[in-house]
């Protein structure tokens, strides 16, 4: 057995000395950044799921739905979550008829895959007010495929009340989208939209294969979230990255500049309310809107970074101007309209973080705020 030389015997010390220190550089990053948050900023338009599993959805037609058989992980940097979906294609147990029903209808917002099942919104409301709440949430559904979605299971629970929410991140473009695809032609009369056939091949937003340690350090790490922001932050503004122009036009409603121009958005969006208020009309139910925020417009500076990544740099600010417009449009509907912007800002001024610091989503936090305050709205709203 031959003895390294003495140059080697050296520098093997001194290399797995700066290793060491380079773990340990690394792990007080890691620390520093999970207590700062510096990669807050570009949570609307990044900071979603990383990758969801291919089956978590099945499609029928123009609709998807949460897969009944889904059994996988939805894991993102901060939370790691098991949802089930009931046969109805539900978020929860399986609905029982004949009780008190509400519907819960909305998109990532509402399916809540960020958080447990009894920490989102619609289980608290179903707590605080001794009804069964069904979740029927949807990543990306529009207002229009909330209110054929309201029928779809109002037939077999009739419904007290069909809550609808509104985010006003991305349901503008998302009304736009749904009008350019058909559906604001599709009856609400017998036979439509029809019930889910969850037979049909199985889909979902689906990861790049990677290997298993990457996965977790992607899961896991704080750095590994700042590193996938600034590098989508940097596609953003070069305009390679595919939704480049969609972020733009969708942060535009929250400058002065688009405030008062929603043009076809804003057309599509007053057209889907009315059809969410002749749904929830044809259940004999209580029609009720939560419109809600993103997170970006509880901080001028987490604006201003998130305008700056899709190249909207000297867009002046007007953080309530698209709050403004989707509660005005609702009202005009003849919907209940509650407002979730002061509740959520209070809460965010107050240091509650109603919002999760590296996806944009609602906390824990930020769902009971949004239960409370749905609550006190539809208890407070005149009856009719």
């Amino acid at each position: 057995m031959t003895n390294p030389s003495p140059a080697r015997a050296k520098w093997l010390p001194r290399l797995g000395l700066v290793f060491a220190g380079l773990l340990v550089g690394l792990g007080i990053a890691e620390v520093v950044g999970r207590l700062d948050g510096f990669a807050r900023g570009n949570d609307l338009v990044f900071m979603g799921p990383m990758s969801y599993p291919q089956d978590i959805y099945v499609q029928d037609g123009g609709m998807n739905y949460p897969n009944p058989d889904f059994t996988g992980t939805i894991n993102s940097f901060g939370y790691s979550i098991k949802p089930r979906f009931s046969k109805w294609g539900t978020r929860g147990a399986e609905p029982t008829p004949g009780a008190r029903t509400w519907l819960s209808l909305g998109d990532s917002f509402t399916i809540a895959v960020q958080v447990e099942e009894a920490q989102t919104y619609s289980a608290r409301l179903a707590a605080s007010e001794g009804v069964q709440v069904l979740n029927a949430g949807v990543d990306g559904y529009s207002t229009w495929k909330e209110s054929l979605r309201a029928v779809q299971l109002g037939r077999n629970f009739p419904p007290e009340v069909v809550l609808y929410s509104f985010f006003t991140g991305n349901d503008f473009f998302d009304n736009r989208q749904s009008v350019r695809h058909g559906l604001d032609d599709v009856p609400l009369g017998p036979g439509e939209p029809g019930a889910p056939k969850f037979g049909l091949p199985k889909i979902g937003v689906i990861g790049p294969a990677m290997p298993a340690w990457v996965k977790f350090i992607r899961d896991h790490s704080v750095l590994a979230a700042h590193y996938w922001s600034w590098s989508e932050t940097r596609r953003a503004r070069s305009g390679t990255a595919p939704n480049a122009r969609r972020f733009r036009d969708e942060l535009r409603l929250f400058t002065t500049a688009g405030a008062g121009a929603g043009g076809p958005d804003m057309a599509a969006t007053e057209g889907a309310l009315r059809f969410a208020k002749a749904a929830a009309d044809k259940l004999h139910a209580r029609a009720v809107v939560a419109v809600i925020p993103p997170a970006l417009v509880m901080d001028l500076e987490v604006a201003s970074r998130t305008f700056r990544s899709v190249g909207l740099d000297n867009a002046p600010p007007d953080l309530d101007a698209a709050q403004k417009l989707a509660v005005g449009a609702a009202r005009a509907a003849g919907v209940v309209v509650c407002d979730m912007l002061p509740p959520l800002r209070a809460a965010s001024e107050a240091g509650e973080r109603p919002y999760l610091p590296f996806d944009g989503h609602l906390s824990v936090r930020g769902h009971e705020v949004v239960a409370a305050a749905i609550a006190r709205c539809v208890a407070e709203a005149p009856a009719g």
